[in-house]
């Protein structure tokens, strides 16, 4: 089996745990959603794009492969795996430390040592857009969001 063919039966494997996942939550519909209608659209998503790669590299001819897997020469995966970690770190401790102050920490890291922008704009950024998303979550959509240690 070829790598691509094998990637994409991985990433077909997770995207149908997702979908199976998703059920046990409940879907809801279209008008009023359920818990699992976010985790089922992305598991079908995640399927669909395995099933792409499983195809083309099953199908295509070896020319093309080999114009393919140059796009990922010389890729440098410091930074993907560096934000990878923080989502991974903002989703184990949102609901202990709370929606602001894990979203404020997440996005400074982000723009402070990702992006590497000044400490003006690395601070003012998150500030905005927290302030906006609690304003639209708390009071537009009625949204329980994680309080944490500060209680807001």
């Amino acid at each position: 089996m070829k790598p691509d063919q094998i990637s994409g039966l991985f990433w077909g494997t997770i995207g149908l745990l997702a979908i199976f996942g998703s059920l046990s939550l409940g879907l809801g519909n279209l008008s009023e959603p359920g818990s699992g209608f976010f985790a089922f659209t992305a598991g079908c998503f995640v399927c669909l794009m395995a099933f792409i790669v499983v195809f083309r590299a099953s199908f295509l001819t070896q020319g093309l492969q080999a114009q393919i897997s140059t796009l990922w020469k010389g890729a440098r995966w410091k930074r993907p795996i560096v934000v990878a970690l923080l989502i991974l770190g903002y989703i184990l401790v949102v609901e202990r430390m709370g929606f602001l102050l894990t979203g404020f920490l997440f996005l400074f890291v982000i723009l402070k040592v990702v992006e590497k922008l000044s400490w003006k704009k690395a601070i003012f950024v998150p500030i905005c857009t927290l302030s906006v998303s609690y304003f639209l979550f708390i009071y537009f959509l009625k949204a329980n969001l994680p309080k944490g240690i500060l209680g807001f």
